[in-house]
């Protein structure tokens, strides 16, 4: 494997580190340079204003440069970039002081920028106001890449507190599509309004994020979101999406009408919803998606990602969706990127032998009699649902080998124990792996073997080192971004 794959290993952005374990792991060690130069810079440039909170709103200045035994204060400025401005005493009120401190010693600092948020409920538009850190003499206002330097902060219009959902678990947005002479629709969260109007000439990219098991959209969208920013994307000319396949579970819990669809935790593999809820593949719902996002007038590229259950979603969908070659007609490229997958779809019925480097053969025969579905569907091609079945195994097969995938795995999601990582323990995947990790490396072996060394001109495998089972960590890391908003 080592000498057929290069596994590219690159440290980890470090917001999202900042952002992971507790938020607190560089506060208090200063960032160390080689040179004398001072730098303070913002960490993101744009936040949104959540109304509903009336606590101060804060956000991270970072210091770089020589450790220092004193506070640096740096001043600010507040400005309206539009006709839309947010206004004092109606949206926010400010602190006292016009100055931040960054406190001796310390790397991130939290500031507090509105020192109260008001929530006004007759406010139906966005707002802005954006904080400009000033020049300071002996230090550096922004990062090495000119950014950091302000942040944009948007009021989204007030949002009524559905009583059954006060988490904000359920997505607010929903798609529509049809089935048959019924409408029917699934939740998402976005930082569009509504991603069925599709006039917005300034969307050049969408970037769609499935959620894992647990049917959080909402963490994949805070996650991909992240991403964006640390990756300085043009948020103008970017639209993110999160879709949320739900269960039955979340129908009652959050009393949720009879347009919505749902499963018993199948949509990861494409199978069909509950028969009185439209009866549709969870694949067809995305190819829906994709043929509303292609009327966007400027769309030149689709990136759909996946967690975990998400990442299962995605493989199994790049390989067998009709939708990229009508989208390739329109000028708009799709990539997939799955990012730490349970388990996989492979092309045919053999499995690495044990104890081997690259050898694939058919199970022995003792091992097929305690797994015998272990090529069944989702594990293989066979006894196909109704969506994959249209296409065939041969139409997957072919299908595959030209779709432009990126595997991305934690170098750390190689704990094997269900009761840690709700990893999939079936006799049918402990044939692909002990654990995440090692069923990767498998799989993309198995591509290998099973289409030789061409396959690796449209897919490819990355290692994220120091990550392990988490979205909130790869999507930011530098070979997340780069796979996901540059190649």
């Amino acid at each position: 494997m080592k000498q057929k794959i290069k596994l590219i290993y690159t440290a980890i952005a470090f917001l999202a580190l900042a952002m992971v374990a507790c938020d607190d792991d560089d506060e208090g060690t200063m960032m160390q340079v080689s040179s004398e130069e001072r730098r303070v810079y913002f960490t993101t440039d744009n936040a949104v204003v959540n109304r509903s909170n009336s606590e101060p709103f804060m956000v991270e200045l970072r210091y770089e440069g020589p450790k220092t035994d004193e506070n640096i204060e740096i001043a600010y400025s507040v400005s309206f970039p539009n006709e839309n401005n947010a206004v004092e005493g109606e949206d926010f009120i400010l602190p006292k002081s016009g100055s931040f401190i960054i406190e001796k010693g310390e790397a991130i600092t939290r500031v507090v920028l509105l020192q109260q948020v008001i929530n006004r409920e007759d406010r139906n538009e966005n707002r802005s106001m954006v904080f400009e850190l000033q020049t300071k003499e002996g230090i550096v206002i922004g990062n090495s890449a000119s950014g950091g330097t302000k942040i944009t902060l948007t009021f989204g219009p007030t949002v009524a507190i559905d009583p059954n959902d006060p988490e904000d678990f359920i997505g607010d947005k929903k798609f529509r599509f049809p089935v048959g002479t019924s409408t029917f629709q699934i939740p998402y969260f976005s930082n569009s309004e509504d991603i069925m109007n599709t006039d917005n000439m300034a969307i050049t990219t969408a970037v769609i994020a499935v959620h894992g098991s647990g049917h959080n959209a909402k963490g994949q969208f805070e996650n991909i979101t992240l991403a964006a920013q640390v990756e300085n994307s043009n948020l103008d000319t970017l639209l993110l999406i999160a879709p949320q396949f739900i269960g039955d579970e979340e129908v009652g819990e959050f009393l949720l009408d009879e347009a919505h669809v749902f499963w018993e935790d199948s949509w990861r593999v494409g199978d069909n919803s509950v028969e009185e809820r439209g009866n549709v593949s969870s694949f067809t719902i995305m190819d829906s998606l994709m043929v509303t996002l292609a009327k966007y007038p400027n769309l030149k590229k689709i990136v759909l990602a996946g967690h975990s259950a998400g990442a299962q979603f995605t493989c199994r969908y790049s390989a067998t969706t009709p939708i990229v070659d009508e989208l390739e007609v329109k000028g708009i490229d799709l990539k997939f990127v799955p990012v730490n997958p349970g388990t996989y779809t492979y092309m045919d019925d053999k499995r690495k032998a044990l104890g081997t480097e690259n050898t694939f053969e058919v199970p022995l025969s003792f091992t097929i009699e305690a797994c015998s579905d272990y090529n069944i569907y989702p594990w293989g091609l066979e006894d196909l649902n109704p969506y994959l079945d249209a296409v065939g195994a041969d139409g997957i097969r072919d299908r595959l080998k030209t779709r432009n995938v990126t595997y991305l795995i934690g170098q750390n999601d190689n704990d094997p124990t269900p009761e840690e990582t709700s990893i999939n323990e079936q006799c049918e995947s402990i044939l692909q792996g002990r654990d995440r990790f090692e069923r990767a490396i498998n799989y993309f072996d198995h591509l290998l073997d099973f289409y030789g060394p061409e396959i690796m001109e449209n897919q490819k495998i990355l290692v994220v080192p120091g990550a392990g089972h988490s979205s909130t960590v790869i999507y930011p890391s530098e070979i997340g971004r780069q796979n996901i908003f540059r190649n």
